[in-house]
């Protein structure tokens, strides 16, 4: 348990620090542009790293995602992330949506390093105001159930850094109760394993787990 306190330390602390990325993107990427394609090298590297740790990106890094969780969290009401957003159509159909529009935008820029980078400042200003629109109602990290990068990420990632979750779970619900967006682990007693791409690999659940039925 202390190794897991540890852990969750050092995870809260990067994102203290993490967060500081969404502004300055946004903010900076409206007068310099050029800060776009470092939205596009992020992207580039957490997919890379979601084939070896999941989304673990997710979980501890992404700059928005830090922004929610230990900003946003704090004037949020909180609410239960609706079912919806979890569901496969949702979250494909955002996901078809969100390339459509930027695939469109990036052929509109006739290869000009300016216009490209500020279509990917575009992308992260629209989909950052939807996130917390969604976070002071529910869960601050309600758009992460659907975020299309996060869902590739969870694809890609599917069998990798997952939580193993052992017999004597009794099933009280804690694990879905402290999950940044509600992820219940009991409900995969029976495979032994949180084999979902929703599972950020953030290890609230493990901290919290009053029986310690849950490992990584």
């Amino acid at each position: 348990m202390k190794e897991i306190c540890i852990e969750q330390a050092k995870r809260k602390s990067i994102q203290s620090h993490a967060w500081l990325l969404l502004p300055l993107i946004v903010f900076g990427g409206l007068k310099w542009p050029y800060l776009g394609f470092g939205v596009l090298a992020m992207m580039g590297f957490f997919l890379v790293m979601a084939a070896i740790k999941g989304r673990h990106w997710c979980g501890w890094f992404c700059p928005r995602g830090s922004f929610l969780e230990r900003i946003l969290e704090r004037v949020s009401l909180n609410g239960r992330v609706p079912a919806l957003l979890k569901t496969a159509p949702f979250r494909w159909s955002v996901f078809a949506l969100m390339m459509s529009f930027m695939s469109f935008r990036l052929i509109g820029t006739g290869g000009n390093p300016v216009k490209i980078g500020s279509v990917f400042i575009t992308m992260c200003i629209i989909t950052s105001i939807l996130a917390i629109g969604l976070g002071l109602i529910f869960k601050p990290r309600s758009w992460c159930s659907f975020c299309p990068m996060g869902t590739l990420q969870g694809v890609l990632g599917a069998s990798k850094n997952l939580v193993s979750i052992g017999e004597d779970c009794i099933d009280c619900g804690a694990c879905g109760r402290v999950c940044p967006i509600g992820t219940v682990a009991m409900d995969f007693k029976d495979s032994g394993r949180v084999a979902s791409i929703d599972c950020l690999r953030c290890r609230e659940c493990l901290a919290k787990c009053p029986v310690g039925a849950l490992d990584c």
